[in-house]
């Protein structure tokens, strides 16, 4: 007797082996990527380009953001924090951190932009980044805007267990206008190498490989006055900083 298979039920038959085949490839791919550090978006994004058609990598993604409306989002540790015509202010000696830290505690690289920093007077501020433990005894790193410092410079610095170490990079600027200008600083952490902006124009760049992750704070001493604008974090570009 023989046994007659409709052309229809043989091509959905194919169908689906076909589709669980493809659901196999896709598996052992994403593996693959897993294990060589790739993800499934940077080949996406790397042939997109390749093809002349990279406008849906243009994006890069936002861990968080902030224009202070409102210091909700912000946690002080000491000092004060003010909000001045939607802008964070601070005098004197403070430091906060931004609550978005904690989801932030298992990120190593990303890009910090902060903008219309403007400082009135006072010897400087500062931006935590991979930091941890950040409303106690922070460990991390910091960058300084420091018109205090050997005449005005930008500096960075390691903090271990609440204290601050000498500086391991610093770039003297002694003809910046400091005071009374509204600034853009720009920091590209990448890997053991952290690179500073200011206004778009590259002015330091750091090397150091103590803390791999973390989150953000600021920091302010000796009779600051400092004003921010807004601030975010984000996806670090495929073309910035070092591997």
């Amino acid at each position: 007797m023989k046994t007659f298979v409709s052309y229809k039920s043989q091509q959905g038959q194919g169908l689906v082996e076909y589709a669980l085949i493809l659901m196999l490839v896709i598996v052992g791919v994403a593996g693959v990527l897993q294990v060589t550090g790739y993800s499934v978006r940077d080949v996406y994004c790397a042939a997109a380009e390749g093809l002349g058609a990279n406008e849906a990598c243009a994006q890069e993604q936002v861990y968080c953001e902030d224009d202070f409306a409102t210091l909700d989002d912000w946690e002080t540790n000491w000092g004060n924090f003010s909000n001045i015509d939607g802008k964070m202010c601070t005098s004197g000696w403070a430091k906060n951190y931004s609550k978005c830290s904690q989801d932030m505690a298992n990120m190593s690289d990303y890009t910090i932009d902060l903008s219309g920093a403007e400082l009135t007077r006072g010897n400087g501020y500062g931006v935590f980044f991979r930091g941890t433990d950040l409303d106690g005894r922070t460990d991390g790193y910091i960058v300084q805007y420091d018109p205090g410092w050997r005449g005005g410079s930008i500096i960075m610095r390691k903090w271990v267990n609440g204290s601050e170490l000498y500086p391991f990079a610093t770039k003297r600027l002694p003809d910046y206008d400091w005071y009374n200008e509204s600034h853009d600083m720009k920091i590209d952490v990448s890997g053991n190498t952290f690179t500073i902006y200011l206004n778009g124009e590259e002015v330091l760049v750091g090397q150091d490989d103590t803390y791999s992750e973390g989150g953000i704070g600021l920091r302010s001493w000796n009779g600051t006055e400092i004003c921010v604008d807004n601030l975010s974090v984000g996806e670090l570009s495929a073309n910035e900083g070092g591997q």
